[in-house]
């Protein structure tokens, strides 16, 4: 048995290889590298697939936090950027590129307790966390699985507060009838690599259904030009390349295919999972669709470090996202934490993942099983 790693985009070429040299040769003949056809036409496609009215390509997803943060202060505040004693609510238990942005943005992070059990920010730590200097709230929809939206969305109409969704992880997975990344004021979404809809490179987007916010976000992806030459604000050089955007068009044809076969995977997984007391996974509870970005397992405390090392020396590449919550790190000691952090103490000692692609072949799939198994003698 050969390694089997967390992803294989080896493996997903093939499939994609025709849509996708057809598409950057129409794009490399056009001679428009920046914000050319592609660029248009990924976010045309993008917009209807979310069910969100417009999108805003952009260079990263970290860009899209930051461009969709700055668009609040100017729609909602009429300044360039908030200000120290602006607070936004977020879960110290996601990538560093979450409150980075909040930072960038001038703001200040505030961050709250998760739900132990699907990872995701707790929207009772949300409410208590409100305070008369709270202006918006990020919640992640960590590894695939959404927040709860409905409650989030409560809480940030009854505080008028807005909300912009970390969709990093989870594009394609749904709340209820609606596609995580559309549901609150900005939709940031991330096209590394290694996600559900992966380019070749950096790549990001930002969608909304606010008309008053789709001019800030292109002005401020060019350099806050408002018109050719003529800057309304500061702005970023974060545009969306057309090579990408090229690659991501010809990807995302091709996504409910390879999204059914992320969920048939994971079908496997938690059919083997449910027989295995020190294996929890993520719960897929009913109104949600998981995008499977990752695919995260709690397991028995104690247990992690052993298994991940156990894993890892038996050809299963495993690792562990996040070792480190976000309030513990020196950057972000200038950040506020609400109330007790009880359930991201636990489930960062507790959780791991392990691989998660369309391409998983069957035997692969019970080898891992089978590894766990061994592991925890079962």
């Amino acid at each position: 048995m050969n390694k089997i790693g967390l992803m294989d985009l080896k493996r997903e070429y093939p499939l994609l290889k025709k849509d996708i040299e057809k598409q950057i040769r129409e794009c490399v003949g056009s001679h428009r590298w920046i914000l050319g056809d592609a660029v248009t036409g990924l976010e045309k496609q993008v917009s209807l697939y979310l069910g969100a009215k417009y999108a805003v390509g952009v260079a990263s997803g970290t860009d899209a936090l930051v461009l969709a943060l700055r668009a609040m202060a100017i729609a909602r505040r009429d300044k360039s950027c908030f200000d120290k004693h602006d607070e936004i609510i977020t879960t110290p238990f996601t990538f560093i590129a979450t409150a980075e942005a909040i930072v960038h943005s001038g703001a200040t992070p505030v961050f709250v307790d998760i739900d132990p059990d699907t990872f995701n920010i707790n929207p009772l730590a949300i409410e208590k966390a409100v305070t008369k200097n709270t202006v918006g709230i990020i919640p992640v929809h960590l590894y695939g699985l959404g927040c709860d939206m409905g409650q989030i969305i409560k809480i940030s109409r009854e505080n008028n507060l807005f909300v912009v969704e970390d969709n990093a992880q989870s594009f394609g997975g749904m709340y209820q009838d609606k596609k995580l990344g559309s549901i609150g004021d900005c939709g940031c979404h991330s096209f590394f690599p290694s996600k559900t809809l992966g380019g070749w490179g950096d790549g990001g987007l930002v969608a909304t259904s606010d008309h008053k916010v789709l001019p800030l976000l292109k002005a401020l992806r060019n350099h806050g030009q408002t018109a050719a030459y003529d800057a309304s604000y500061i702005g970023y050089n974060s545009r969306l390349d057309s090579l990408q955007a090229a690659v991501l068009l010809a990807k995302l044809r091709h996504f409910d295919k390879l999204d059914n076969l992320r969920r048939t995977v994971a079908a496997k997984y938690a059919k083997a999972f449910d027989t295995m007391a020190m294996v929890q996974p993520q719960p897929v509870r009913k109104g949600y669709r998981h995008a499977y970005g990752l695919y995260t397992i709690k397991v028995s405390a104690g247990s992690r470090d052993k298994l991940l090392a156990y894993l890892n020396a038996n050809d299963v590449e495993s690792r562990v996202y996040y070792p480190v919550p976000l309030h513990e790190m020196k950057a972000f000691k200038a950040a506020k934490v609400s109330g007790e952090l009880k359930a991201v103490e636990d489930v960062k000692k507790r959780v791991l993942s392990i691989p998660m692609h369309p391409f998983l072949k069957d035997n692969e799939i019970d080898y891992i099983i089978k590894t766990i198994r061994a592991f925890f003698k079962t």
